[in-house]
Order: structure tokens, then C-alpha cells, then sequence
């Protein structure tokens, strides 16, 4: 079955609105300037967001000694960039909490660990935009949302095909001609997300396919690689082998520590509990 791109985005009525306060912290996600005291203070107002935060803040993975108590207090303890991305993350689980056919707690932890590992390797190779290549990790499979709902029998023959052992992006080609991060980039268009938050997530896709490589894109590719090679069923060797070598050189990472630092992306702690209960 062939379908249209376009097609999907018949089902944009269906995606739960992010909310506000998100949408302008997405505008701006690469913003050094950006004034953080009113987008605290409105973040407040969103109850299930300020919720979802403050159990982040004060769960054990922060380990702070005192209990903080609202939203101001996480900026002051926390710092903008890092309660900047506990905001995102809350606005777009409390927002996309149930679509028929996909499991969305698996879903946002694929997505929350991608997110990670992608910071992780953007640091590890001095990557400048490392909050961008976070957020563009968390959201690059968001248009897998509109594929669920604009043609769930693919979606499903699409996840069997994964959990066989195909890579999302092959099995999505074989039964769409496009990719959930094509998807994506095109739903974050319509909401007016940053143009560079949106080349990151193109770019994510394949990104040695582009004449101008992007290492944000690669850090990405190979951040979601990991991830799902968490939950398939392939066997560590086959891992090894499979795994985005040339991705990996391109972000001037030694071949040689592949399997180190798999363990040690392995054993981050997301602290992501916290944001599914």
C-alpha cells in the first residue's frame, strides 16, 4: 500500500495540543537570551506539567538535599537548560498520553533514552548544540503518533517488521516511502518549531545521505540505534555488527571503544520513572 505523506496530517485534529508554554520553549530551544522568569511563572499554571516537574526534580536521580516546592525553586537549583528540558519532556508525555495501538510508555522511553544517549555523544564529541540535539532526539519519532492514527494496519505491520529485527527507518520505507522523522519535521513546521530544530530531526534520518553531513544528525542516528537495540531481539554480536560505524568516525569517535561506551550509555540514569507515572 502506497500513501501519501500528506495524508497523515488528515489526523491533525487528533494530536493532543502541546501546550503553549512548550511550544515557545521549542520555538526558541536554541535561544541563549530567552527570558526563562514568565515561562516559570506560566509553567506553574500548567498543573499537569508543574506536577510531572516537581516529581522529576525530587526524585532520586537529582538527589538534592532539600525538597523543592515549585517551579521558581527548580530554576534556581536546577538552571534554566536543565529544567528547560524537564519541561519539555512533561508537556509532551502529559500531552500524548494514549494513542490506540502504540504502547506510549515504551514509546517515550525509546524516545527520553535517545534523547540521552544523543546528549551523551554530542558531548563526548564537543558538539556545540548539545540542549538542541536532546530535544531533537526526544521528538524525532513523534510522527510515529500520526502514523498510528492515519494508518494503523501499517503501523502495526511496521512495528512487527522492528521487533523481528528490521530497523524502523528500513521497515517504514518499505511500507511508506517516508520515515516517522520526515513526519516529524513536518508537523514541527505546522507548529513553528525552530528551522534548526527541524534540520536536526531531517537530518537525523540518514544522515550520511546528505551532501552536507550533519554531526547533530549523527549523534542522533546513532543514539536512536542504541536505544532500540535495547528492546530487539538481535544478539549482542549482532549489535556490534550492525552498528553505525560510519556514523560514529564521522562524529570523531574511535571505532575501537564502540562496546565501552555502549555500556556506558547503558547504565545512564534517565530518571524518566518519574515522568511515566
Amino acid at each position: 500500500m502506497s500513501i501519501n505523506m500528506n495524508q497523515l496530517f488528515d489526523q491533525i485534529d487528533n494530536v493532543p495540543k502541546v501546550p503553549e508554554v512548550v511550544r515557545t520553549l521549542l520555538k526558541q530551544v536554541n535561544n541563549p537570551n530567552i527570558d526563562f522568569a514568565p515561562i516559570a511563572e506560566n509553567v506553574e499554571k500548567e498543573q499537569a506539567i508543574s506536577i510531572k516537574v516537581l516529581r522529576l526534580v525530587n526524585s532520586a536521580h537529582y538527589g538534592l538535599p532539600r525538597r523543592v516546592g515549585s517551579i521558581k525553586q527548580a530554576l534556581v537549583i536546577l538552571g534554566m537548560d536543565e529544567l528547560k528540558k524537564l519541561i519539555i519532556m512533561s508537556g509532551f508525555v502529559s500531552a500524548i498520553s494514549d494513542v490506540p495501538g502504540l504502547n506510549i510508555d515504551d514509546f517515550w522511553l525509546d524516545n527520553y533514552r535517545t534523547a540521552t544517549y544523543a546528549q551523551w555523544i554530542a558531548e563526548q564529541s564537543q558538539l556545540n548544540d548539545t540542549d538542541l540535539i536532546f530535544t531533537a532526539g526526544l521528538i524525532n519519532n513523534l510522527g510515529t503518533v500520526l502514523i498510528h492514527l492515519g494508518v494503523p494496519d501499517i503501523a502495526q505491520k511496521i512495528d512487527l517488521d522492528i521487533r523481528r529485527g528490521a530497523s524502523r527507518i528500513a521497515a517504514e520505507h518499505h511500507y511508506l516511502d517516508f520515515t516517522s522523522q520526515q513526519v516529524t519535521a513536518e508537523l514541527c513546521s505546522q507548529w513553528q518549531f525552530s528551522v534548526e530544530l527541524i534540520e536536526t530531526i531531517v537530518n537525523s534520518t540518514e544522515p550520511l545521505s546528505f551532501d552536507d553531513i550533519s554531526l547533530s544528525g549523527c549523534a542522533i542516528s546513532v543514539a536512536r540505534y542504541i536505544s532500540q537495540s535495547t528492546y530487539s531481539e538481535k544478539s549482542k554480536g549482532e549489535i556490534l555488527d550492525e552498528f553505525p560505524v560510519d556514523e560514529w568516525q564521522k562524529l570523531g569517535l574511535d571505532s575501537k571503544d564502540i562496546e565501552a561506551n555502549i555500556a556506558l550509555m547503558l547504565e545512564l540514569d534517565t530518571g524518566i520513572d518519574g515522568l511515566l507515572d
